[in-house]
């Protein structure tokens, strides 16, 4: 189970990977995209017994193949820095302990308030992401901040369902949307003062209030 969980998250990574190759200007795009059949058949090994013990794990991809895999990861750092592709920041508790806030929150819901399948999903969500956090040695901050990005849109969905929910949650569920916001601009960009990060979400989310309002204005 393990096993399986953590080679679909490589997996998961080739394809960030490709997505953000392709973000990248046109020659290096060119030049890295090239290696890509290399890199997923060293990952899915679709010509190789996964259970043979005569090859050696050193045997799976060659050396130069993984050279070039490392030097597009450098070139990623150097043109997306900043963003959930390289972030900046090193320090992961924030989104943690987000995280397991959250957690808190969903778990004392009612039935009344959100529905059992948004609330399952989104605790099986924040689960992974708190994975992904505890195993960041493994799979890297990128991987952490791209799910953590996920899981702001999913909880902005789940919180439009939310017509029951008492003021007190409401009020609890914005909070600690926001909260989650400003943790990860402060984790992507390396910033040290959250509350600035907070600042520049409560506007984002104004801003957004205010498109939707026009939206449902003109409909």
């Amino acid at each position: 189970m393990e096993f399986a969980k953590r080679h679909a998250e490589v997996m998961n990574l080739m394809v960030t990977t490709i997505e953000q190759l392709n973000a990248l200007p046109e020659r290096a795009r060119e030049r890295t995209l090239r290696y890509i059949n290399a890199w997923w058949s060293s990952l899915v090994q679709p010509q190789i017994n996964w259970g043979d013990t005569a090859r050696p794990a050193k045997g799976i991809i060659k050396q130069d193949m993984l050279d070039h895999l490392e030097a597009a990861a450098d070139i990623i750092a150097g043109s997306l820095v900043g963003s959930a592709a390289a972030p900046r920041g090193i320090d992961l508790d924030g989104i943690g302990e987000q995280c397991r806030e959250w957690l808190d929150l969903l778990h004392g819901m009612e039935e009344s308030e959100i529905s059992g399948p948004i609330k399952d999903g989104l605790i099986s969500q924040i689960e992974h992401l708190i994975w992904l956090v505890e195993n960041a040695d493994l799979f890297g901050g990128a991987r952490v901040a791209s799910e953590a990005s996920r899981v702001i849109g999913s909880l902005a969905q789940a919180s439009t369902t939310m017509e029951n929910a008492n003021p007190e949650t409401i009020n609890r569920w914005k909070k600690g949307w926001l909260a989650l916001i400003a943790v990860c601009v402060a984790f992507n960009g390396g910033v040290a003062v959250v509350h600035e990060s907070i600042d520049s979400g409560t506007a984002i989310v104004k801003e957004i209030t205010g498109v939707v309002s026009d939206i449902q204005g003109n409909e």
